[in-house]
């Protein structure tokens, strides 16, 4: 850049100088011709003050006829800028001389121009002006200077905030990279804290909620391991207890023995109910839970779970009154809606007083299937209703023993709602009774069918 400017300056100084120098040949032509000094020397003269710098006249063999500095008269000049004009053919010429200054100390650029002085076609002399262009190197080594401090200057500025940008973008980076490092080595509590709000804050934000999740689930895979073990643990237990007990007892009376083994029956009942619900968990997890969509009659489906349940109804004297509609259809899974209602129906027969009822209603209320299951039973709390759909949760477990429940039934229940994208409503008061409210919609979503490509067979 410092170069070309520099170029640029001397041009132009070369093209004016030359132009100047032309004018004063033109002027001085016929003095040199009549070999008038004075008037020759006049114009030289005033021509150095105007352009401020040194003019020589000098004729066809190079000696000088007239110097403004009245110096060099009658010397023979010998540079190439004047050879170019009287042995080289060219009108103008130019160089550039390093010439030591008065003090002798130093020295200083200067510029030589010359121009041919013609008279009727033919050369007859020359002039030839010299001046100092110090200048012009000396603001162009200054523009170096200072462009070399601009150019480290930026440099330095974009060196820093290079590391600054680094280490901006590369800290989150390093920070996500050690908080998956310590996730997959086993360390599901690690966090990052990325702040800002550019997409790697979100990132980060995003990788945290994802570890949030992993630790939850494995929090509750381990929760649902140690109860999953505790609740088949207990009815083996109890039956290592009977059999211990008839093993280890001579001339047990027969009553005893069917007492006894009445009792691991109904173990042996409530260890098959748990592995069966068990079997039923895993598979609605390894299938995502897939579903078997058809047109069925939600009131005939209804009146099968009652019917089958009648006979656990009449054993305490509870009464189910249902009420419904003629039909509703819509479109579900008719295996697993059958398993959610047995277990709400079951539910509320189970936690009923003797002798009291249970209220079953269907209804449609737009796009919506609802069935309403009412107890007047033992109920519950309201800070046991933000728990009851978690996997073993059990408002009292003696209770719970007693009836034979896994604390999986309700679980299982929200489970099919919410794969149908239903949802299951519950309120509550303890003695008083319990409402679960059953929500699916009337039709399944349609699947989303691939784009048909050109060519193929409709």
């Amino acid at each position: 850049m410092s170069s070309l400017v520099e170029n640029y300056l001397i041009t132009q100084r070369i093209d004016d100088t030359k132009k100047d120098v032309r004018s004063i040949s033109v002027q001085v032509a016929p003095y040199l011709v009549q070999s008038d000094a004075t008037e020759m020397y006049n114009i030289v003269s005033q021509s150095s003050q105007d352009l401020g710098g040194r003019m020589l006249v000098l004729n066809d063999s190079g000696i000088v006829q007239t110097d403004s500095f009245s110096a060099m008269n009658g010397m023979h000049r010998t540079e190439n800028e004047v050879y170019d004009i009287l042995y080289g053919k060219n009108s103008t010429s130019y160089g550039f001389h390093k010439i030591p200054d008065n003090s002798g100390d130093g020295y200083f650029w200067a510029i030589y121009c010359t121009a041919s002085v013609i008279n009727n076609g033919k050369t007859i002399g020359v002039v030839l002006y010299s001046s100092s262009i110090q200048n012009v190197v000396q603001e162009t080594e200054n523009l170096r200077l200072q462009m070399l401090w601009i150019y480290l200057i930026a440099c330095v500025i974009i060196f820093l905030c290079s590391m600054f940008m680094t280490n901006i973008v590369t800290k989150p980076v390093q920070q996500l990279t050690n908080a998956a490092i310590k996730i997959s080595n086993g360390d599901l509590g690690s966090r990052t804290h990325i702040k800002g709000r550019n997409e790697l804050a979100e990132l980060g934000r995003t990788f945290n909620m994802m570890s949030d999740r992993l630790q939850n689930m494995d929090k509750q895979r381990s929760e649902f391991v140690s109860d999953a073990s505790h609740e088949l643990k207990t009815p083996l237990a109890s039956m290592k207890i009977l059999v211990e007990s008839l093993l280890y007892q001579d001339h047990v009376d027969e009553g005893v023995y069917k007492e006894f083994l009445a009792d691991i029956n109904g173990e042996i009942d409530r260890l098959t109910g748990l592995i069966t619900d068990l079997l039923l968990l895993s598979k609605m997890d390894e299938e995502s839970m897939g579903l078997n969509v058809e047109r069925i009659d939600l009131v005939s489906l209804v009146k099968k779970s009652v019917n089958a349940l009648l006979p656990i109804a009449s054993m305490r004297k509870i009464t189910v009154d249902l009420e419904t509609p003629d039909d509703l259809v819509m479109e579900c899974d008719a295996l697993k809606v059958r398993q959610a209602l047995n277990n709400l129906i079951e539910n509320a027969i189970k936690y009923s007083y003797d002798n009291g009822y249970v209220d079953v209603r269907v209804k449609r209320i737009g796009q919506e299937a609802q069935v309403t299951i009412a107890d007047k039973g033992v109920g519950m709390d309201t800070e046991h209703l933000v728990h009851i759909f978690e996997r073993f949760y059990r408002v009292d477990k003696a209770r719970a023993r007693d009836t034979g429940g896994t604390g999986l039934g309700l679980y299982i229940v929200r489970r099919i709602a919410l794969l149908h994208g239903g949802r299951v409503e519950v309120s509550s008061k303890d003695g008083i009774g319990s409402t679960f409210t059953l929500v699916l919609p009337v039709n399944q979503p349609k699947p989303m069918l691939p784009d048909r490509k050109m060519g193929d067979k409709q």
